[in-house]
């Protein structure tokens, strides 16, 4: 149900596998649930950008002592925009977040050239013991 402030919040916390990356995709599902009036592109969009944030979360995060990565995504649907905050406890990550452009047929090395074509802002950060990922989409009139 969206807050006062028309704003829809769902998390998902779990170890960094294909399981947490599925209940990632139906957080999404219910997002749009809660928040009808958000436009297909958009939707497509930013659902587009967190996944492929997601997918990278699970596949090449290295695990910083015993056990899985924990990680967590905080996806929100406001009036004016769409915003998700991705973490987890890995080792550090270094991303180009400039990366050069990309052939769009390629098979692999495409995924923050697509993220960045999808959102309006996308941010990597160490805070602490975390890696932070924050990306925004501003939603179609």
């Amino acid at each position: 149900m969206p807050g006062a402030d028309g704003a829809v919040e769902l998390r998902v916390d779990g170890p960094a596998e294909l399981g947490w990356l599925e209940e990632v995709h139906d957080a999404l599902a219910r997002l749009w649930q809660a928040a009808p009036e958000v436009p297909d592109l958009d939707r497509l969009r930013f659902e587009t950008a967190v996944i492929e944030i997601a997918t990278n979360v699970v596949r090449h995060t290295v695990p910083v002592g015993d056990g899985p990565v924990r990680a967590s995504v905080l996806l929100r649907a406001d009036p004016g925009r769409l915003a998700a905050e991705l973490t987890d406890d890995g080792a550090p990550v270094r991303v180009d977040l400039d990366p050069d452009p990309v052939d769009d047929f390629a098979e692999s090395g495409r995924g923050i050239a697509l993220v960045l074509r999808a959102v309006d802002s996308l941010s990597l950060a160490r805070e602490g013991d975390r890696n932070t990922w924050r990306l925004a989409r501003h939603r179609s009139a």
